[in-house]
């Protein structure tokens, strides 16, 4: 794997780690709503690291409600911006941090190139998914039928391309170590499919 050069990046809203590649081909925020989601996001860089690009984890931080997440992650986007880091950007979130994701894509939709959002809960977002131009994978796992359906209404609502995956055992509460790959495997190739081919500084 190519070097990694990481460093702790954040303001007093929010704290990141930035792992950069040189020559990667995109850069993929991540934003997790619990310390319990350290792992899995851990595992999701390596792969994406695997797959040449760089990423910023930004942490949970306390409170972690969905009001709480939203603008960190718009600040931490900003600051991908704002550094020249890369023209456009993939985001990941699971659970309520795949929710903010959403909201923050629809907030920022010049810069949020691809999405993909675990068990998010859009019902609470459906006006504003019309607003998501980033081109968005929902992922769910196929042990929650309200939270399926609730994915199935969501995605014609989205602006940008769209698409519906549906993993065993992927249910961010109850997800295992093979579903939890199969995830992370799907963002990455979704991210290396959408993101475009824009090179960082």
């Amino acid at each position: 794997m190519r070097g990694i050069d990481a460093s702790c990046i954040g303001t007093q809203r929010w704290q990141g780690e930035y792992e950069r590649l040189a020559d990667a081909a995109g850069v993929v925020a991540l934003i997790a709503s619990a310390a319990s989601d350290a792992a899995q996001a851990r595992a999701l860089c390596d792969l994406l690291h695997a797959g040449g690009f760089s990423t910023l984890s930004v942490e949970a931080g306390a409170p972690a409600g969905l009001d709480a997440l939203v603008p960190r992650l718009v600040e931490a986007l900003d600051w991908l911006r704002d550094s020249g880091a890369c023209a456009s950007v993939g985001v990941f979130g699971r659970g309520l941090a795949g929710s903010a994701a959403l909201r923050a894509a629809a907030l920022r939709p010049a810069l949020v190139a691809a999405l993909v959002a675990q068990d998010a809960s859009p019902d609470a977002l459906l006006d504003e998914l019309p607003r998501v131009r980033a081109a968005t994978l929902l992922v769910v796992g196929d042990d929650d039928a309200s939270l399926l359906l609730a994915q199935r209404r969501a995605l014609p609502l989205l602006g940008g391309a769209r698409r519906l995956e549906i993993v065993p055992r992927a249910s961010a509460a109850r997800a295992d170590r093979v579903a939890t790959q199969a995830v992370g495997h799907l963002a990455t190739q979704w991210f290396a499919q959408q993101l475009p081919l824009r090179h960082l500084h």
